[in-house]
């Protein structure tokens, strides 16, 4: 099986894995959409606290953490600087058909005890004051060479790197989404744990107040010991959660100092996430153009074919044309018109006749590493299946449960507040006012934890969809472009003529032909994308189908 590589596979996310259904949720004018309508009869219930003030005013935003994060989080400058490094790559491969110039000054003495032969050739003045010979000599040279063809070896490592780079920056848009998710995950958890704290509070405070009337009731004879110690192990229990949300507090506004670079202020609404698909269908389609980590492994494959050329072009001949300018005389004592000035051109083709099977074997491992490449690309296809479908099915139990949660919480106000005054009027029992005020509290807990969790999928749904991104969340998003720097890279170093040898170079250069990949057999393949299932809103689960067997055919 022999992977397709690139973006031809539009609408092609391994159907023979998964079947998509939707499972329709009930309308919300059904039984399950609301409570009995004996309530509508009622006013709305009043409950102790109620009319506390609410949150301070907001002096923080999600955006303002967005655009810190951007500027200041080190792991993020981390990463891009690892991209310039992998940029590098493309000046170093450009730099093999660029001329290179340099400088060699060289100089040398003899000290020579000379035999009976060279002496006796030698004047008899010479060997009547110094028996030995002394010389010495200077010389420089100035190299010019200008390779004419590397035999494509340069074009497969500028192709090469230029993938690479591609690679670099889907993985850095990969991780500025992971970021972006840690973020508003922290942001979502400061928020969900701050009102959880402040619940707590209430809760303990109505506690006290309940216990108060308790004790007052014993007094006057209408309760005994056992209520007391029912309200005080509730109210014991209630300091016990207060303190863990404190702790709970301050661990999330940690993470979130740990990504933005400060402590949280009074946040401020999560704003509505922008870009979020309207159907399942539209989520797939975007992931397959828009993923990242897909990407990345699509560039990365396209740079391993590269490699194969690169490999290949190592068994062509080299024709290279190089200048040299030098001067050659004695050093001491230096005197410039007794030195010899030499200009000298030459033309060098190297023909590769033999390398000892390094070639083929240079070949064969880039073959190799293209098809695990490849294999990756099919890999990534199916994880971005999984993280799709994952994230789709979070966002849509989260948004059922908050339907039910809002009528939950409905229904527990109307639940404390009467079994509160039929207490009051001898019906009920301080178990039955303890027990409905626990469920209040929990249930206003659990909402506040499952609207974080509701966006909290939405982000990673954005995340693997390649639409989380400052410049989506910020009206000017910050300006780093790692494109500048990919230019900068590639121009460092250029002359006018590299067009010209570029072009030399291509002639002739090898084709890349990768290896017959053996891998899993891929049976048939259905389409993927659920049938649309509305608009604005996720109505349905994507789901697996149990009776698919392994070659995608019930």
């Amino acid at each position: 099986m022999t992977p397709i590589p690139g973006r031809r596979r539009a609408r092609r996310l391994y159907g023979m894995i998964l079947v998509a259904a939707v499972i329709p949720i009930h309308p919300v004018t059904g039984q399950e959409g609301r409570l009995s309508g004996v309530h509508e009869s009622y006013p709305e219930p009043r409950l102790p606290f109620d009319d506390e003030p609410p949150e301070p005013p907001a002096n923080d935003s999600l955006a303002a953490a967005v655009a810190e994060t951007f500027i200041s989080n080190p792991e993020l400058a981390a990463r891009r600087y690892d991209l310039r490094a992998t940029d590098d790559e493309i000046g170093i491969a450009l730099s093999g058909i660029r001329p290179t110039a340099q400088m060699q000054v060289s100089g040398n003495y003899d000290y020579i005890f000379p035999g009976s032969i060279t002496q006796a050739g030698r004047p008899l003045s010479d060997r009547l004051n110094d028996p030995h010979i002394q010389r010495d000599n200077v010389a420089t040279q100035l190299v010019i060479d200008q390779p004419i063809t590397t035999g494509g070896r340069v074009r497969g490592a500028v192709l090469a790197a230029t993938a690479s780079s591609a690679a670099g920056r889907e993985m850095l848009r990969g991780a500025e989404g992971d970021l972006l998710v840690e973020l508003v995950a922290a942001y979502s958890d400061v928020r969900r744990d701050r009102q959880s704290l402040a619940i707590r509070t209430k809760n303990v405070r109505v506690l006290e107040a309940t216990l108060d009337e308790i004790v007052a009731r014993r007094d006057a004879g209408e309760l005994t010991r056992t209520d007391i110690a029912q309200a005080e192990t509730q109210l014991q229990a209630a300091r016990v959660q207060r303190n863990a949300a404190e702790g709970q507090l301050e661990a999330s506004a940690a993470a979130f100092t740990r990504i933005v670079g400060r402590r949280p202020g009074n946040l401020a609404q999560e704003p509505d996430l922008p870009g979020l698909p309207r159907d399942a269908d539209e989520a797939f389609a975007i992931a397959e153009i828009a993923n990242p980590d897909l990407a990345a492994a699509i560039a990365t494959e396209r740079a391993s074919r590269a490699r194969i050329a690169a490999a290949r072009a190592e068994g062509n001949p080299q024709l290279s044309i190089q200048g040299v300018a030098g001067t050659s005389g004695p050093a001491a004592p230096f005197d410039k018109s007794e030195h010899d000035v030499t200009f000298t051109g030459r033309a060098t083709l190297t023909i590769p006749i033999s390398s000892g099977g390094r070639v083929r074997s240079l070949v064969a491992q880039a073959r190799n590493k293209q098809s695990a490449d490849a294999l990756r690309v099919e890999a990534a296809h199916r994880q971005v299946v999984q993280a799709v479908l994952n994230a789709w099915n979070q966002w849509v139990v989260a948004e059922r449960n908050l339907e039910a949660q809002a009528l939950q919480l409905k229904a527990a106000r109307i639940y404390y507040e009467g079994t509160f005054e039929e207490y009051r009027e001898g019906l009920r029992s301080t178990f039955d006012v303890l027990y409905a005020q626990n469920s209040l509290r929990e249930t206003e807990v659990a909402l506040l934890a499952n609207k974080r969790d509701r966006y909290v999928a939405q982000a990673i749904l954005l995340r693997h969809l390649g639409q989380l991104e400052a410049r989506h969340l910020l009206a000017g998003p910050p300006g780093y472009d790692p494109a500048e720097y990919t230019k900068h890279a590639a121009r460092r170093g250029g002359l006018p003529s590299d067009a010209v040898f570029r072009a030399i170079d291509a002639v002739g250069a090898p084709a890349a032909r990768p290896q017959q990949v053996e891998g899993p057999v891929a049976g048939a393949d259905p389409t993927l994308l659920p049938p649309a299932s509305g608009t604005g809103q996720p109505r349905g689960l994507i789901r697996h189908d149990a009776n698919i067997s392994p070659e995608g055919t019930k």
